[in-house]
């Protein structure tokens, strides 16, 4: 198990069939509020106008999930119906972003916490179209030294709450 301070947050990768599920740790008391998918590819090709900063590229943002699922952190990234609110839409028909960052704004009680996450598309273990989301193996941490494949049990156990990570 993590402990606060020791990591930061991550979240379950993996894609069954064309959608790519994401699996974002959270403690009963927690729940989603708003989702933010950036095209971190489209970031490192071009950069600010004055900064010279990569400039962050929105791929789909959503708010306040209806599915309890969604609102506990399990979602399809493009899947507007989990969602009450859908701020942008998935750019339909244009490939995904080989490199996302998934920034999730969570609840808890009064207070609102940030964290999020990145991945590589191709890095992503794929399950055929139909397989249960609750059997599969995500990639976890992917990238870090210590990248793991969970089943969403294992992701829950290992994690701990998002408002112990750094925003």
């Amino acid at each position: 198990m993590r402990f606060p301070g020791d990591a930061a947050y991550a979240v379950g990768v993996a894609k069954i069939g064309d959608e790519v599920r994401i699996l974002a740790p959270l403690c009963d008391d927690e729940r989603i509020s708003i989702v933010e998918v950036y095209d971190n590819q489209a970031a490192l090709e071009r950069t600010g106008s004055r900064t010279g900063e990569p400039t962050l590229a929105p791929y789909w943002k959503v708010a306040d999930p209806h599915s309890d699922a969604a609102a506990k952190g399990e979602f399809v990234i493009g899947r507007d119906s989990s969602f009450t609110r859908v701020l942008v839409l998935a750019k339909s028909g244009a490939v995904r972003p080989e490199i996302s960052a998934v920034e999730i704004t969570v609840l808890r009680a009064d207070r609102r916490h940030v964290v999020g996450d990145a991945f590589r598309l191709k890095e992503v273990p794929e399950f055929q179209s139909g397989t249960d989301a609750k059997s599969v193996k995500y990639v976890y941490d992917q990238g870090a030294n210590s990248e793991k494949l969970l089943t969403p049990s294992q992701i829950s156990e290992e994690s701990g709450c998002a408002f112990d990570y750094v925003a």
